[in-house]
């Protein structure tokens, strides 16, 4: 442990940390602590034994735990000697490295309110609880009715969207069967189940029958239906009484902590800020769902995810154009704001773009203006953020994922079938994000349903079998003479392209995961030249296209190989063009070699933020694009 302090020290010092404190043994996890300064820029070092676990939870721990420290740091460096995870304090970004301390660029340090500093101080405690929540319910201990980690989450998610209604509705009186005339607060109390037992499971179970879908968390989609967290045959899957009482004890039985005024608070997870909240469920989420082929690929690696939005957030936001689409408003006031991800899994691109805007949102303006944009920004949270997906227990995974993160009628519902809804309205979207299916399971004219896609996807083209400059075309391609004609079989992935231009706003922009094939085989020469256009060999111009090719970056065939596919993918960006004759300009083009992770006996393994290409990859690309 010391020799690597010393090196830590060593390689801080070149950076321009001239001055440390004394380490100190933080006794929770028996890692060593020191702080190291240079010019008024701290390092909060935290180092672990050799070979120590470094995971995305445990990462994420000490980034709060350094936020919080009393001489507030500027970044976290974590290391076990093997792994290393560097991240600014203040944004709670991931880093390549630690900066120089002349590259450091004075930031103002918001000032952190009790509730918030008990709140990060009860991150590690929960993260805790709610891990030992979940392997109680799917072990041996809590002899229940899971089947699997999976439906573990589910059930400890619907006992979790019992409390937070029990908190945010405490005079809510039960109207149905025997429960009439119940106060919910008090048969959700861990007291009372050991009290009563299975009369109280079963008060619970038709409890939640009768509140799941309550107004307060109905989102509307496009067509003005309503949409619901629960289907309407979900139920509680639990029997054992001591299962609820081990979750509402470890929901309701919190430290208590002193408020502004200093006066003791009894705390509740309503005390808890929502994005410790947020981030609980998320790493819960991500660290326990099962990675068993096909299900993986609903979970895209936070890597990318982060590289994608970061990327996509620093356009929206240093381009006073395109900001300017974040505060917009309609004439009753809504905001006009559109982010979306129509194959949205458990919601991850539209968390991390949430946290984005809420970050220029809540930091850009001052006085009146800033009053204004924060009644603006609570407004988004139930309009600009939406969401589709075919499989019902995502967009539940996707809707609770929302609301621990503030958000409880976020737009996010089941379709089913994206490529073919009618509840996603067109040139709607000034955003998307998104990692739709590819590979296996292409569309088909050998079924009625992919005969009906195809013709869809087909419905942009003339008479004379040209493409027109609108409408969805990708279910056909240009024979050798150039007309387009309907084709057999597809990927999905090719018409997820089309689907998606057709939702964008023009000037909108798409940053989409793709298989490498479709953008460098000569047999999808069609799918490039519909975006870009074809290339003058004169004047060297594209000429036609929908889109404007902003960035490509390539990734390593590792990062879904916990979804079962080693296929090699990219992620594009692109806009979609405001008038036909817009220039297409140079691409930013990377290759990430390495990613962060790497995996191994179908785990993955935590390789260090030095070891992820994205990192660099997205800051060069941010240098380049700096308006």
């Amino acid at each position: 442990m010391q020799v690597l302090i010393e090196e830590l020290k060593e390689q801080l010092m070149m950076k321009g940390y001239s001055k440390f404190s004394e380490p100190e043994i933080h006794e929770e996890d028996e890692t060593t602590i020191f702080l190291a300064t240079g010019n008024e820029k701290i390092v909060y070092v935290k180092v672990f034994d050799k070979g120590s676990d470094l995971s995305f939870e445990v990462q994420d721990a000490a980034l709060i735990e350094a936020q919080y420290h009393e001489d507030a740091p500027d970044f976290i460096w974590a290391s076990n000697g093997e792994v290393n995870y560097y991240a600014d304090c203040i944004e709670s970004d991931p880093l390549a490295e630690i900066p120089a301390v002349i590259d450091v660029t004075k930031k103002e340090k918001r000032q952190i309110s009790k509730q918030e500093e008990w709140s990060r101080k009860m991150y590690t405690t929960l993260q805790k609880r709610f891990d030992d929540l979940h392997e109680r319910l799917y072990g041996p201990g809590g002899a229940d009715n899971i089947s699997s980690t999976n439906e573990a989450i589910d059930e400890l998610s619907k006992l979790l969207f019992m409390e937070t209604f029990r908190l945010y509705h405490p005079d809510y009186v039960l109207k149905e069967g025997k429960n009439a005339g119940l106060l919910i607060f008090d048969i959700l109390r861990h007291q009372y189940i050991k009290k009563n037992g299975k009369e109280a499971v079963r008060q619970i179970r038709d409890a939640f029958k009768e509140i799941k879908n309550h107004e307060d968390y109905v989102a509307v989609n496009d067509l003005g239906e309503e949409c619901f967290i629960f289907s309407e045959d979900e139920y509680i899957r639990l029997e054992n009484p001591a299962n609820f009482i081990a979750a509402f004890e470890t929901f309701q039985e919190l430290d208590d902590f002193k408020d502004e005024n200093g006066n003791r608070v009894k705390a509740t997870l309503k005390n808890v800020s929502a994005d410790i909240l947020g981030r609980l469920f998320d790493v819960l989420m991500r660290g326990k769902y099962d990675n068993k082929i096909g299900q993986a690929t609903y979970l895209t690696p936070r890597q990318v995810t982060e590289a994608m939005i970061e990327m996509v957030m620093h356009d929206l936001t240093s381009n006073p154009k395109e900001a300017s689409k974040l505060i917009t408003a309609d004439e009753k006031g809504i905001p006009t704001f559109r982010m979306g991800d129509i194959t949205c899994g458990s919601g991850g691109f539209l968390i991390k773009g949430y946290e984005g805007v809420k970050k220029y949102m809540l930091s850009q303006f001052t006085g009146t203006m800033k009053d204004k944009m924060e009644k603006h920004f609570e407004l988004m949270k139930e309009h600009s953020f939406v969401g589709a997906d075919k499989t019902r227990n995502m967009v539940l995974k996707a809707r609770l994922n929302m609301v621990m993160h503030g958000l409880p009628k976020a737009p996010i519902f089941w379709v089913t079938d994206s490529l073919m809804t009618e509840s996603l309205k067109s040139e709607s979207f000034d955003l998307i994000v998104t990692n739709p299916p590819f590979g296996s399971g292409s569309v088909s004219n050998k079924t009625d349903e992919g005969k009906e896609i195809i013709k869809r996807y087909s419905t942009g083209i003339d008479e004379t079998g040209k493409a027109k400059k609108d409408g969805l075309c990708l279910g056909s391609k240009p024979n050798a003479k150039g007309i387009w004609k309907e084709v057999n079989s597809t990927d999905q992935a090719i018409l997820f392209i089309d689907r998606n231009l057709q939702l964008l706003r023009p000037g909108g922009q798409l940053i989409i995961v793709l298989p490498d094939g479709i953008l460098s085989n000569s047999s999808y020469k069609h799918v490039r030249e519909y975006l870009m256009g074809k290339k003058n060999e004169v004047t060297g111009e594209f000429e036609g296209g929908r889109a404007v090719v902003k960035a490509v970056v390539s990734l390593p065939t590792v990062t879904f190989q916990l979804s079962g596919t080693g296929a090699k993918t990219s992620f594009l960006y692109i806009t979609k063009k405001e008038h036909e004759n817009e220039k297409q300009g140079s691409v930013f083009m990377a290759v990430a070699d390495e990613i962060g992770f790497d995996v191994k006996n179908k785990v993955e393994v935590q390789l260090g933020n030095d070891r992820n290409d994205l990192l660099k990859i997205v800051e060069a690309y941010k240098k380049g694009n700096t308006k």
